[in-house]
């Protein structure tokens, strides 16, 4: 069955993508790529482009570098024990035993396919491209990815298929063939096949015996392929070149996702913040034009904070001319004007002066009238215990036979200018200095010289 037919994907938005193949290096700058030998020198592939962005200046100096599928070794293994797959250094030794390179001569990418719990891992003898990673880095070219570009074409079928199942793609080639399993989770299985009748059903049928062969085949390319008949078979009406910059589009884009990425280790950036360097710079000449313009804005309110000051310590000086016309201005001007002000308030005899506390001999005497009443219209015995009067509030400590007495006492104080608060009284047990029962109280009483109309006599 045929898949819909889409729209042609376009150029390359946002950068270029510079490719090896089997011919050589192609450049996919614009419609018309450049090729150049497979012999290149890292400065003479830098020299073209050079020139190509010259004449297409609307191109961003960013590129995907896709590299050759002969020139990468790809291995999927089991988790081994006691090295953690998150550690990128213990698995690139761990890969030793997989790829033909050493640990220190490689850059690799692995993770874990969840499905089967196995790791996966693709690797590249980094010293094969550091000068050209070197190269594009000097000439100011970021290089926004290294990756195969069979995961370039992987990556956009997957995002064109639409399929939520995992599926194969055979990529087709004249002299050779590729055969890439990917699911939701990236790519799990990678090979290349040269007989392509031969080594592609064996394959199929190894894969097949480990439950490993996905439902689904994808081809792209033309060539006799055998089909397998109990598989969906779809043939992408898209053409290599045409999913190879989709792919790239998606890195450019900053849509890859989780899938592998060589740019990493020996071939990493130099300049870890190379990518956004041209944003921090705007944002740094930003940061550097607010600062300007918050400096002059200061400094132009300051002059004119100043100059309004300056305004108004004139007009105080005039002010203080025609007030004290036969003085000099004095240097200190506010402290005199302030002093002065001080000595006319004080000449004038203000209403709000100090208020003397009430003495302590007016309340007393009034608080033994009070006393002396109670004695006499209730029949009150007693004893005081304490006396204090400050500033016109007493506290009366006494002690009486009865506790109506107490009330008494409260009530007379009333009537000669006292406000009392209702007295609480606690019974104290009969001692040896009181060998009958007794209630004691506090009487606190404010005085406010105002007596009742019941007042006693004044015995004045």
């Amino acid at each position: 069955m045929t898949e819909p037919t889409r729209t042609p994907l376009g150029l390359i938005n946002g950068g270029f993508l510079i490719q090896q193949t089997a011919a050589g290096w192609q450049l996919g700058i614009g419609p018309d790529p450049t090729t150049l030998p497979a012999d290149a020198t890292a400065q003479q592939i830098v020299t073209e482009l050079n020139e190509r962005l010259q004449t297409d200046p609307n191109v961003q100096r960013r590129c995907v570098l896709g590299l050759a599928s002969d020139a990468c070794f790809f291995a999927r293994i089991d988790q081994p024990e006691g090295v953690d797959a998150k550690d990128r250094a213990a698995m690139a030794f761990e890969l030793e035993r997989w790829f033909p390179l050493d640990a220190e001569s490689m850059v690799a990418d692995s993770w874990i396919h969840p499905a089967s719990g196995q790791i996966a891992a693709v690797a590249i003898e980094s010293s094969r491209y550091q000068p050209l990673v070197g190269a594009l880095e000097q000439a100011g070219i970021e290089i926004a990815a290294i990756v195969p570009t069979s995961f370039l074409i992987a990556r956009a079928v997957d995002d064109e298929s639409d399929l939520r199942s995992s599926f194969e793609l055979i990529l087709l080639a004249p002299s050779s063939a590729e055969s890439i399993a990917v699911d939701r989770d990236g790519v799990f299985q990678w090979k290349r096949f040269v007989d392509v009748g031969d080594e592609l059903p064996q394959h199929h049928a190894a894969a097949g015996e480990h439950g490993l062969q996905p439902a689904t085949m994808i081809i792209v390319g033309q060539n006799e392929v055998p089909i397998d008949p109990q598989r969906e078979v779809i043939e992408c009406d898209q053409s290599i070149e045409q999913l190879i910059a989709a792919g790239a589009n998606q890195v450019l884009a900053a849509k890859w996702g989780r899938w592998p990425d060589l740019r990493r280790g020996d071939l990493a950036p130099k300049d870890p913040l190379y990518a956004v360097a041209g944003p921090l710079r705007m944002l740094a000449l930003a940061a550097l034009l607010a600062f300007a313009t918050i400096t002059g804005a200061a400094w132009f309110k300051g002059q004119r904070i100043e100059r309004e000051s300056h305004a108004v310590v004139e007009q105080q000086r005039d002010e203080f001319r025609q007030s004290f016309p036969d003085r000099r201005v004095p240097v200190m001007l506010m402290r005199t004007v302030r002093s002065e002000h001080n000595q006319m308030l004080g000449s004038r005899g203000r209403d709000d002066s100090i208020q003397l506390p009430t003495p302590a001999t007016t309340v007393l005497r009034d608080l033994i009238i009070g006393l002396e009443h109670a004695q006499k219209i209730g029949q009150a015995r007693y004893r005081l215990i304490e006396i204090e009067v400050t500033d016109g509030t007493c506290s009366l400590t006494v002690r009486a036979q009865d506790a109506r007495q107490i009330g008494s006492i409260a009530k007379s104080l009333e009537t000669v200018g006292f406000t009392v608060t209702p007295p609480a009284s606690e019974q104290i047990d009969p001692s040896k200095d009181e060998p009958l029962a007794t209630y004691q109280s506090t009487i606190l009483a404010v005085w406010t010289g105002n007596r009742a109309d019941d007042e006693p006599g004044d015995d004045s």
